[in-house]
């Protein structure tokens, strides 16, 4: 490979990514779906067009097996019929093959992997398509298939110079391809980029465009290209008539494409790929910026009050200017649902195959869009519970016409937006839980006593499936069966600040909600005072703030048994004794915070409420995260570090507290 060309690996290895990871998602879809054109259409151009990036970038392997893989492929077209599942395991096990040699390529793998090696793979590929018989169809488009454009179209000839000094003179010429294919009907061009890919600079590439450009809209295109020069654009001569002196081409308008009636261009908006990195960094200096600006505040009070007046008022101006910043950056970040669920398709296919089942895969909500991290977060949670719904939740599919079901299983992944939160579903229409066989085990595993368990009612039984250890499966698999899973997947939604609930009917299917934030970076927080420390209370949780004088209860104890807030009795709790703290508050009415988690209402007293702060939130490192109570840390604007509190935890801490209170 020309050592100029690691300049272009980087795009290269983002597009072949997305293009493989749809493919194989296609290749599903073509299997269960009745064959049709276009998506057979979408399979081939996915395959060609990693193959002529890689081609130009000079990557042999996945060229020879994207080749391969294309001609069987064009054959399956020509068929037009449901493939056979050979077929589609062979294309996906290419599929694979060219995910491993972009990898490999990307430096993130020493060496492919340890399967088929690439001539191995292509010679499957080769062998299935000549097994196949042939029939007659129209060519396909492809690098020789020349294009055919509406006669009505003006012709531009456009000339092009590659610079003496252009070390990649095949990835140039594939940039002008590209844009002028965006612009008309590109009818010929020679030479063609990958005739240049060995090439050095200094060559005179020449086109044909068919558009309803002008001219200087085309010459445009070329605009910001480095090392391409002496660009000449003009209309071109009659293909069945004598050559005619140049002449500007008419405007876009005098020749139409389109009928009048048809609805006006409209053309795509412009994007471009961005490192993750490089965003994850502009956030940390917008957060900076708003630390450095809460200082500036603080600073200010300091000031006097006809000095501190205008200073103010430009701090607020740059506050806001801050804010929006911080808020371009986070929207940026932004990655939509669909994002997670692209590779699950090939994942639920392998996996129902081995279990020898039918699953269908649904997904609703694909636009909805989450923070990255929540996103990178949320993987390894979705994953599982889709793997859990495929190996326990959706029966065979002899099992299912005998209970009067449909052979294939439905498996229905769907988000939707609801204010400042996201809710994810994954659900089946299984066997569902067992909430009989739940309790069971759980008494044997000693998770609760026999007595607990009893009171349970049978919502509150299929809630004993997030237990650690608790399976209710006899023996354990590969898959499953070990009882480490769900737990996991609660505990890892809940770092998040989301929550996980599961409704269930047995015999027909189940329902996991995931309820998750749209992004974990800011956060509206009430500041409270206890033992001289300071913490921070998501305002998204507090209900109230109220005062009460606990003395009248005959003393401060770690429970006050219970509060009068808004009509209703909640539970209320010392912080300072939560934490081992010694309260410094005077006697008297003390101030506290009603909090509401999962539908619970409960009070928290503290020694003083000192305000509210908007923050930029920073994730806890290990071992710090695995404390219960705690959902991460700020700065205040006067700099000092504050720790965030998390209302869940903290009342799954007061409750363990006062069971062993009450025990001793």
């Amino acid at each position: 490979m020309a050592e100029a060309s690691h300049k272009y690996l980087h795009a290269f290895i983002a597009e072949a990514t997305e293009q493989l990871e749809q493919l194989a998602s296609d290749l599903v879809r073509i299997e269960q779906e009745a064959p049709g054109g276009p998506l057979w259409d979408s399979i081939f151009r996915r395959v060609h067009s990693v193959k002529g990036s890689a081609s130009t970038i000079g990557l042999t392997a996945i060229v020879e097996i994207s080749h391969a893989a294309e001609t069987l492929i064009g054959k399956l077209k020509a068929h037009n019929a449901k493939p056979e599942r050979i077929h589609v395991d062979l294309l996906l096990q290419a599929t694979d093959a060219l995910v491993q040699e972009v990898q490999h390529a990307s430096g993130s793998e020493r060496a492919p992997g340890s399967g088929d090696t690439h001539r191995e793979l292509t010679g499957k590929l080769t062998e299935a398509s000549r097994a196949l018989p042939e029939i007659a169809s129209p060519p396909r488009p492809g690098p020789t298939a020349k294009p055919v454009a509406d006669p009505s179209l003006p012709r531009l000839d456009v000339a092009f110079s590659l610079a003496r000094s252009c070390q990649a003179p095949g990835a140039r010429t594939l940039i002008v391809q590209r844009k002028l294919k965006a612009l008309g009907t590109l009818l010929e061009m020679d030479p063609q980029p990958g005739a240049l890919m060995q090439k050095k600079g200094g060559v005179r590439v020449t086109a044909l465009l068919a558009t309803a450009r002008g001219a200087d809209e085309v010459r445009a295109a070329f605009d910001g290209i480095p090392e391409i020069e002496n660009v000449d654009v003009r209309l071109a001569p009659p293909a069945n008539g004598p050559a005619r002196e140049a002449e500007p081409p008419p405007p876009p308008r005098a020749v139409r494409a389109v009928p009048e009636s048809a609805a006006p261009e409209i053309r795509a908006e412009a994007t471009v790929r961005v490192r993750a990195q490089a965003l994850d960094q502009l956030l940390d200096q917008a957060s900076d910026i708003l630390h450095g600006i809460a200082r500036l505040r603080e600073a200010a009070r300091q000031l006097p009050e006809n000095a501190a007046a205008p200073f103010e008022a430009e701090i607020d101006r740059l506050r806001r200017t801050a804010r929006e910043l911080h808020g371009g950056v986070m929207t940026a970040r932004l990655t939509p649902f669909s994002s997670l669920t692209e590779h699950l398709p090939r994942a639920i296919r392998d996996l129902a195959h081995r279990l020898g089942k039918e699953v269908e895969l649904e997904v609703q909500g694909g636009e909805v869009e989450l923070d990255r991290t929540v996103i990178e977060a949320l993987s390894d949670p979705l994953t599982h519970l889709v793997r859990n719904a495929v190996d326990h939740g959706l029966e065979t599919s002899a099992h299912r016409v005998s209970l009067g079901k449909s052979p294939r299983g439905l498996l229905v992944l769907a988000a939707r937006r609801e204010r400042d939160k996201v809710l994810v579903e994954v659900s089946d229409d299984g066997a569902g839980f067992d909430a009989g066989r739940l309790r069971k085990r759980a008494i044997d595993l000693g998770a609760l006593p026999a007595h607990r368990v009893a009171e349970l009612n049978e919502q509150q039984s299929y809630e004993l499936a997030f237990l650690p250890g608790l399976s209710t499966r006899a023996e354990a698999t590969d898959l499953s069966g070990r009882g480490v899973g769900l737990d996991a997947v609660k505990s890892a939604i809940e770092a998040m600040g989301g929550k996980i609930v599961l409704r269930s009917a047995q015999g027909k299917g189940s329902r996991f909600t995931l309820e998750l934030p749209l992004s974990v970076s800011m956060a509206n927080l009430l500041l409270v005072q206890v033992g001289g420390e300071l913490y921070g209370l998501p305002m998204t949780r507090v209900v109230a703030t109220t005062e009460y004088d606990l003395s009248a209860r005959g003393g401060e104890g770690f429970e006050a048994r219970s509060l009068a807030v808004m009509g209703q009795l909640v539970r209320a709790y010392s912080l300072a004794k939560l934490f081992g703290l010694p309260s410094l508050a005077p006697p008297g009415p003390r101030p506290f915070a009603v909090l509401e988690v999962d539908g619970l209402t409960f009070a928290l007293s503290v020694d003083r409420l000192v305000g509210q702060e908007e923050a930029v939130l920073k994730p806890l490192f290990p071992p710090i995260d695995r404390i219960k109570g705690l959902a991460g840390t700020t700065v205040l604007g006067n700099g000092r570090p504050l720790l965030v509190l998390d209302p869940r935890g903290l009342h799954e801490l007061a409750e363990a507290a006062q069971r062993v209170r009450g025990a001793a």
